[in-house]
């Protein structure tokens, strides 16, 4: 080793695998990974089978149908089993899964999107759209749901977008969670995409009018040329000239943020606030995150004038005692909304 270079404590590389919730790429497959994801894909292909059974299309979103691109698919970290169907099947959906023993276990105000359920230890999201209200890519969807793929990863066969509506899908994810806490599960997700679909030939024929149509161009770029950097992915023509500052921005954002967020606390905390209040405008974010957090609203709409001044006051109430380190929050919170407004998200 080199004179000055700290040794690699492999503790410490597992520690921080774990908050990035990219452990199982250190170990392969082991038997624990392989036996959750046999668990996971059964209860997926009984999703998929009752739907099926009732001629109501869908697609599975993230989960396997980012795995499908992995060296080893059960490698990939796997949470809540998302799936997408049209909106005019939604209502028939919900009443099938809930016949079905699928129990509804998400809040009125966070149904804008999707409903969650639970059934056997496991989580659903059932979706009519995937869109956020500040990004739609919906007609990529449906279109993608018109013209969707079976593929199979082992003796699993599932249904799935295909590749321009996929790989916007792992685009909009990480986007939405430069808000919310970005972590290295979503990077690799793209960066394998990247590896087995996005080429030079498919980006300049189909995928790059479609990111520059929604204002994605220099995300896509600076996260591939971030993977192509430090991560390994072989070269694409397409991400030369990335700013390599903003590259490196964008990873300092990951590495202190972890998985969802999980090292500054998901969602809550004064850094990822200020970034969003300054992408988006102080009153716009302190009406809609009052409109979401307040209880009383939710039976008395009559409240909404008052849904910005509630959430004044809940953001008082949860820093108190935070002595100096609020301060530290607001400042990087500033500095991620001024890397959002350059990735131009």
């Amino acid at each position: 080793m080199p004179s000055g270079m700290t040794p690699i404590q492999p503790s410490l590389v597992l520690e921080e695998a774990q908050l990035q919730a990219v452990a199982g790429l250190l170990n392969g497959e082991d038997l624990y990974t392989a036996t959750r994801f046999v668990q996971y894909c059964y209860v997926e292909d009984e999703l998929v089978k009752l739907l099926s059974s009732h001629n109501i299309p869908t697609v599975i979103v993230k989960g396997t149908s980012a795995a499908i691109y992995y060296p080893i698919p059960s490698a990939r970290t796997f949470g809540d089993i998302d799936f997408i169907v049209p909106l005019q099947y939604f209502s028939i959906a919900t009443t099938l899964l809930e016949a079905n023993g699928y129990i509804k276990n998400s809040k009125p105000e966070d149904e804008d999107r999707h409903i969650g359920y639970s059934k056997d230890g496991y989580h659903f999201e059932l979706h009519h759209r995937f869109s956020y209200t500040d990004l739609d890519i919906e007609r990529y969807i449906q279109a993608g749901i018109e013209n969707r793929v079976q593929v199979r990863i082992n003796d699993h066969e599932f249904p799935m977008l295909p590749p321009l509506a996929n790989g916007l899908v792992l685009l909009t994810h990480i986007s939405h969670h430069l808000y919310l806490g970005l972590g290295l599960r979503q990077i690799i997700d793209w960066m394998m995409y990247v590896d087995r679909v996005l080429n030079d030939e498919f980006w300049y024929s189909t995928f790059q009018s479609a990111v520059n149509e929604l204002g994605f161009s220099t995300l896509a770029i600076t996260a591939t040329a971030l993977c192509q950097n430090y991560l390994g992915l072989p070269a694409r023509s397409w991400c030369q000239g990335a700013d390599e500052e903003l590259v490196n921005q964008l990873l300092e954002t990951i590495l202190t943020s972890g998985n969802f967020g999980i090292k500054t606390g998901t969602g809550n905390n004064v850094e990822t606030v200020t970034a969003a209040m300054k992408s988006h405008g102080v009153f716009y974010y302190l009406q809609l995150a009052g409109e979401h957090n307040w209880a009383l609203y939710h039976r008395y709409h009559m409240l909404k004038p008052f849904c910005c001044l509630y959430q004044i006051f809940r953001y008082i109430r949860q820093g108190i005692g935070r002595g100096f380190k609020l301060k530290d929050d607001i400042g990087r919170g500033s500095a991620r909304a001024d890397l959002l407004k350059k990735l131009g998200v």
